[in-house]
């Protein structure tokens, strides 16, 4: 399919705010604490999984044949924070900081020391960007390991940069092992830190385009003062039938403030790794 920049923008902010939706929200997590000094718990280990697996999908790349390019839904945000089509008044001050701190974040390269895989008898420290280990445990919440052989890939080249030869076999051997340090030890203690990230993102969409849904709203006069009936004018480059719809659907989305608060986590969840 071709769609232009502005049909772009629009497909990708709705697909943004669906999958943060879809992770930050009452039934996935528990916020503990005040919105100043706050942590996060999983409802389950397997809403932890599923948390894992759609942070997996946003930090991917679009399909090429839905959008005609390949571009992860960060590597979106960023191009339109550098080229805002719907910017009034510096509204997309707040997307561009949030989503510069997450990227930043993600980049860092951490370092894991004393790390014990009993399997093959190894102990070694361990530098990972954070990028890497988080994409890797959602590929092996969401696959069956014998369809990991990307992961055992990623695993190799790891273990090389950081001087260390690993064997497919080996690389094999420790799957289980890594997941149960970097997801159920080091991801569920950035959890708290990665929703706020997100969280900031989402209210980043809405300051956003909050003054273009201002512009595009139109009431219609019912003769009833109770209903409200309402449509959006489009921006005028905005012309393939499902662009619009995202159109009116990420409107409608904004209508009311984000269903969560903006909240920062506790300092000590940021200090370690």
């Amino acid at each position: 399919m071709k769609f232009n920049n502005i049909e772009k923008e629009v497909i990708f902010l709705k697909a943004t705010k669906r999958l943060i939706d879809d992770m930050v929200n009452n039934e996935v997590v528990k916020l503990l604490g005040n919105n100043t000094d706050l942590t996060i718990s999983f409802n389950s280990r397997t809403h932890m999984k599923y948390f894992n697996i759609i942070l997996l999908d946003f930090l991917s790349c679009s399909d090429e044949k839905i959008l005609g390019e390949k571009l992860s839904y960060l590597g979106a945000l960023q191009s339109i924070c550098k080229s805002p089509n719907f910017n009034i008044n510096n509204s997309i001050n707040s997307l561009t900081q949030s989503t510069k701190e997450f990227i930043d974040w993600l980049e860092k390269e951490i370092l894991v020391k004393k790390i014990w895989l009993p399997s093959i008898k190894i102990e070694a420290d361990l530098s990972i960007k954070r990028i890497e280990f988080i994409k890797m445990c959602g590929n092996i919440s969401k696959h069956n390991f014998s369809r990991l052989s990307g992961v055992v890939r990623e695993l190799i080249e790891i273990f090389k940069r950081n001087k260390i030869t690993l064997k497919d076999e080996n690389a094999l051997l420790i799957l289980d092992e890594f997941y149960e340090l970097f997801h159920t030890d080091i991801f569920n203690y950035h959890s708290s830190a990665i929703a706020e990230f997100l969280n900031n993102i989402r209210w980043g969409i809405y300051d956003y385009l909050q003054p273009k849904f201002q512009q595009s709203i139109v009431y219609e006069s019912t003769g009833y003062d109770h209903r409200r009936i309402y449509h959006y004018t489009y921006p005028k480059k905005v012309k393939n039938n499902f662009a619009k719809n995202c159109y009116c659907d990420l409107m409608n989305k904004i209508r009311s403030k984000p269903y969560m608060n903006r909240f920062q986590v506790t300092r000590y969840l940021k200090m370690r790794y």
